[in-house]
């Protein structure tokens, strides 16, 4: 994942044939669509479908200059974007379903979230995304033994005593290195939040 600032991007993004930009774009936000859309139940498949119309839409409202950054950030304009297309495509496998009897439609009407459900799946992945990429920039600037550790004792909830004796390390190690993580892990949370 890049560490392309939001402005940056949004700059990168009105030139077309700004490749590696655009790169950047699709690695950032098509892993978070096609999540968002299987956690909604869709085939994987579908939520493919999903994501590349959501990115098509994206690219030509963006082009055509319907993003407007003062009245909110990019991604949620981008999640206005997916719910519509994931809801479009819950319904044409609702009238597929529905032309395949009498009770076919009946589970796919249940299964469409309201609003706030869909914003919150959206939210629960866009944090779990902005954590994962947090780690990665971590693992990049701190010691090996400083990240297993923290991953074996936080992540994985090992004993402290079991993690020491696996790294060759003091239990005390085993805490600082908890503590350093967390630390870096709050720097970049705010970066990456704040600037994708």
């Amino acid at each position: 994942m890049s560490s392309i600032t939001h402005t940056t991007l949004l700059v990168g993004l009105k030139g077309l044939q700004n490749e590696q930009v655009w790169a950047d774009f699709y690695a950032r936000y098509h892993p978070l669509l096609i999540a968002v859309a299987r956690r909604l139940g869709l085939s994987e498949e579908d939520a493919q479908d999903a994501a590349q119309e959501t990115l098509l839409a994206f690219v030509d409202g963006y082009v055509k200059g319907q993003y407007d950054r003062s009245r909110g950030r990019l991604r949620t304009w981008l999640f206005g974007i997916a719910a519509h297309k994931i809801r479009d495509i819950q319904r044409r496998n609702r009238r597929i379903a529905a032309a395949s009897g009498p009770d076919g439609g009946d589970d796919a009407i249940d299964r469409l979230p309201d609003d706030r459900a869909l914003g919150e799946i959206w939210e629960a992945e866009w944090h779990r995304v902005v954590m994962e990429t947090c780690m990665e920039k971590v693992r990049k600037c701190m010691e090996t033994t400083t990240v297993q550790a923290f991953e074996l004792f936080v992540l994985r909830e090992w004993p402290a005593d079991k993690v020491a004796a696996e790294l060759g390390i003091s239990r005390n190690a085993v805490f600082k290195a908890k503590r350093r993580v967390l630390t870096r892990l709050r720097e970049a949370y705010r970066y990456v939040d704040a600037n994708w």
